[in-house]
């Protein structure tokens, strides 16, 4: 009668592994689909910034600030230096980048 307990415990013991190895293995799966869907979000997103800055580096824009560097006397240059206007110039530049692209998002015309 033992022999038949032992039997039956061990089919058991075995029906409950193999239970337990298909729900790691089904558990596996959804990790490795949530892993392959945020892989590819993520390639979308790369690829999408590749494609802007492929045609941000396309316009060619003919005005070169760096040549009229030279143009300028030292002691202005320095004054200018001193009183702080490359750094004025720099969030102008930024500020009308910012407001220029805001304008191009459709139902994003803040202050127009």
């Amino acid at each position: 009668m033992a022999g038949i307990f032992q039997f039956f415990t061990s089919l058991l013991k075995k029906f409950t592994d193999l239970c337990a190895w298909f729900l790691s293995v089904f558990k596996q799966v959804f990790i490795d689909l949530w892993n392959m869907i945020s892989d590819l979000v993520c390639w979308f997103f790369e690829s999408a910034l590749a494609l802007a800055s492929g045609a941000l580096s396309a316009i060619d824009v003919p005005f070169n600030p760096q040549t009229y560097y030279a143009l300028v006397p030292p002691e202005a240059s320095q004054m200018l230096g001193y009183i702080g206007i490359t750094q004025a110039l720099t969030l102008v530049v930024a500020s009308l980048l910012i407001r220029f692209s805001l304008q191009t998002i459709p139902f994003v015309r803040w202050g127009s």
